[in-house]
């Protein structure tokens, strides 16, 4: 039963704008009054679940609370649910602005090509991960197209005098374009694009340029984000190859080429992931660092 008395742990929100941004990225403004009083996190990779209407709905229906958990608890068919980096916040206008990239099929890539002004959404989980510690004095930054969004507000909302540099993967130089406005001609951003690399096309460059570079003297923070096996060998050369600790590196799996794969075997054993995931916790890991554990577990489960 719905406990009517408290605040709903989600927002809704409609469509206000629409365009496309880049060849490969959509962009779509949402606003509404419960946006007015968005939680946003102020960290330029904080992303929030997006719930998309079913076929013939304006909207996705409310969530209900069960067991002190927002959910779609009743529904058969429930709404499809998709996280997204919010690219920026603006309290006064009440509006989020997410970048959708455009794949060539699922359901978000679908939406997003169709949406229209006044269609409703709900968001849900507002989360994030990059955490550079307050005397970082050099930043990396690298993405490939999923990650490119919170990789652009990190250089749009970057501390001056912090020197930044840029690895990313796009389908087309043109996918640059916002990230090339938001640094600007400032001389501290550097930023490196490769084309046709990743992006479900083919193996990144990413994980082989953070082998190859040097890492500026002095403290610094990296932070990655795109396919999930790519991120996992980039955490393992972060620590390996350049010895940075845990609270100096943050690798996000986004996306995963083989995401219908990973969901059947995981349906097989989730208890017993679900088990591995809650005890990385408890044992002071953090939850991309849990997320690995169970991954592993799941590797050797399914041998």
């Amino acid at each position: 039963m719905t406990d009517t008395l408290t605040r709903p742990g989600y927002w809704t929100a409609t469509v206000h704008e629409v365009r496309r941004l880049t060849p490969h990225l959509q962009r779509v403004v949402l606003g509404g009054p419960d946006l007015a009083g968005f939680p946003s996190l102020g960290v330029p990779d904080e992303s929030v679940t997006l719930y998309f209407p079913r076929p013939d709905e304006l909207a996705p229906p409310p969530m209900t609370l069960r067991g002190g958990v927002w959910g779609y608890h009743d529904e058969q068919c429930p709404p499809t649910g998709r996280n997204y980096s919010i690219r920026a916040v603006d309290p006064v206008a009440g509006q989020l602005t997410i970048d959708f990239a455009l794949h060539e099929h699922g359901p978000a890539t679908t939406w997003a090509r169709r949406a229209a002004t006044g269609t409703g959404l709900l968001l849900w989980r507002c989360r994030a991960w990059y955490r550079p510690p307050v005397d970082t004095r050099w930043l990396v930054l690298a993405a490939d197209l999923a990650g490119l969004p919170a990789a652009t507000r990190a250089v749009a909302e970057r501390t001056p005098g912090i020197p930044v540099r840029v690895l990313v993967d796009l389908p087309e130089l043109a996918d640059a374009r916002d990230l090339l406005a938001a640094a600007g001609d400032d001389p501290e951003v550097q930023i490196d694009v490769r084309v046709g690399v990743g992006n479900g096309h083919g193996p990144g460059s990413l994980v082989d340029r953070l082998r190859e570079m040097t890492l500026p003297a002095g403290p610094g923070y990296v932070w990655v984000a795109g396919e999930a096996g790519e991120c996992r060998q980039a955490r393992s050369v972060l620590r390996t190859v350049h010895q940075l600790p845990r609270d100096r590196a943050v690798c996000v799996g986004y996306w995963r080429t083989d995401a219908a794969d990973f969901e059947h075997r995981y349906a097989r054993f989730r208890p017993l992931l679900d088990q591995v995931y809650q005890e990385g916790l408890a044992a002071g890991l953090n939850p991309v660092e849990a997320g690995d554990r169970m991954e592993e577990a799941l590797e050797r489960l399914t041998r």
